[in-house]
């Protein structure tokens, strides 16, 4: 069936589940679990005033079975939520935080994410448990950091960076020089007609899979 719009989805084995946020047509949007031998989709929470095409931000916590998800994502005023995949318990985290793009680091279980705020875009880092968050990053008038990644050992952070003048990258960067205050980083492509989209890493974390549209 069509599933509306669809967040970034992530693939339990174990269980033989996917979890997605979804805005399935005529329902409220949810964080959804979809079982991979039937196709039945279980509703877990509702996702609160979601965005139009990719509904919320959303990332996994394998070791601990908890999704972090945002709400009222058609707002810049969004708020960090989290769910248990096996319980459905939800729990609000940050109160108007404005962070979206999640994504975790499996190496020290953080979460790191952007941050929108009078028109500038932050990097920031937010460790267990999860209720005050660090600026990392702070990117200068004009550019926008989305969609960003971080290597299954916690090393390297991957993004995509668009700026006012219409140029689209992939950039990388070493956690450690962030967490240390540098802020240089790596252009491993640019793009030239068309945006880099969900590009993340591979389980071995030497490649990298995305789509640009």
């Amino acid at each position: 069936e069509a599933l509306g719009s669809v967040s970034r989805a992530f693939l339990n084995p174990a269980r033989h589940e996917l979890y997605a946020a979804m805005n399935l047509p005529g329902q409220l949007a949810s964080i959804a679990r979809i079982d991979l031998n039937t196709g039945t989709i279980r509703r877990m929470c509702d996702v609160v005033s979601p965005a139009l095409y990719y509904v919320c931000s959303l990332a996994y916590d394998e070791s601990s079975g908890t999704l972090f998800y945002t709400t009222h994502n058609s707002s810049s005023w969004r708020d960090l939520c989290r769910v248990d995949v096996v319980t459905g318990k939800s729990q609000e985290l940050i109160k108007g935080g404005r962070i979206g793009d999640l994504a975790f680091n499996r190496a020290d279980s953080s979460l790191w994410g952007v941050q929108h705020h009078n028109g500038y875009s932050t990097l920031v880092r937010i460790p267990p448990p999860y209720t005050l968050w660090n600026d990392l990053l702070p990117i200068a008038y004009g550019k926008d950091l989305y969609d960003i990644d971080i290597s299954p050992d916690g090393r390297f952070l991957v993004a995509a960076m668009v700026e006012i003048n219409g140029r689209q990258r992939l950039i990388g960067m070493k956690t450690d020089s962030l967490l240390a205050g540098l802020t240089g980083y790596e252009v491993l492509y640019e793009f030239e007609n068309n945006s880099p989209m969900n590009f993340v890493f591979s389980d071995d974390g030497r490649f990298l899979y995305g789509t640009t549209y």
